[in-house]
C-alpha cells in the first residue's frame, strides 16, 4: 500500500477505522467513510459493536483506556451554513453522548489515558492541543441523542 502525503497521511482522512476496545469488550468502527469535500477530511457512520449509532463522524475516534468512554469528531451544521466539527464523547456504560460546546474546523483524538483527553484542533493548519478530564468535565459538554438498537 502506498503512504499518502502529509496532510492526507493524518487519522482525519481514514478511508475507514476500526478499533477494539482496550478490554476487548466492544469494538467501534465507520466503514466506509467519504470525503466531506474535495480533499477534505472524511465522514462516516460510527457502529459500536453494543448497538451504538451515530452518523457524520471522523474515523479518527479513540477509546479510553478505561474502555468505558470513546471520543469521535462530530460534524455538525453551525449557524445551518458552515459544516463544522464537535468532539462528542459516548459514555458506553450509560449508554448516552455529550458534545463539546467547543467546535472548529477538525479535532483529531490523540491520547485518552487516566481520565485525561488530548485532542489536536486544526491538525494541519494551525495545530494545537486542548486537554478534557472526563468524567469531571462532562458537565461542559452537552448531551446528546444517540441512536441504539440495544436498549
Amino acid at each position: 500500500m502506498i503512504e499518502e502525503k502529509y496532510p492526507y497521511n493524518l487519522p482525519i482522512w481514514r478511508r475507514s477505522h476500526r478499533q477494539e476496545s482496550p478490554n476487548r469488550d466492544m469494538v467501534a468502527e465507520i466503514n466506509p467513510a467519504y470525503e466531506v469535500s474535495m480533499s477534505n477530511p472524511t465522514i462516516g457512520t460510527l457502529e459500536i459493536s453494543c448497538g451504538i449509532t451515530l452518523p457524520n463522524c471522523n474515523p479518527s475516534f479513540i477509546w479510553s483506556d478505561d474502555s468505558r468512554y470513546l471520543a469521535v469528531p462530530h460534524f455538525f451544521y453551525w449557524r445551518f451554513l458552515f459544516r463544522k466539527q464537535r468532539l462528542v464523547i459516548i459514555d458506553v456504560l450509560k449508554r448516552v453522548g455529550y458534545a463539546s460546546r467547543k467546535h472548529t474546523w477538525y479535532f483529531q483524538p490523540k491520547s485518552f489515558n487516566n481520565g485525561k483527553l488530548i485532542v489536536t484542533v486544526e491538525p494541519f493548519r494551525s495545530a494545537n492541543d486542548i486537554e478534557w478530564l472526563i468524567p469531571q468535565d462532562i458537565n461542559t459538554f452537552k448531551p446528546i441523542v444517540l441512536n441504539s438498537s440495544k436498549l
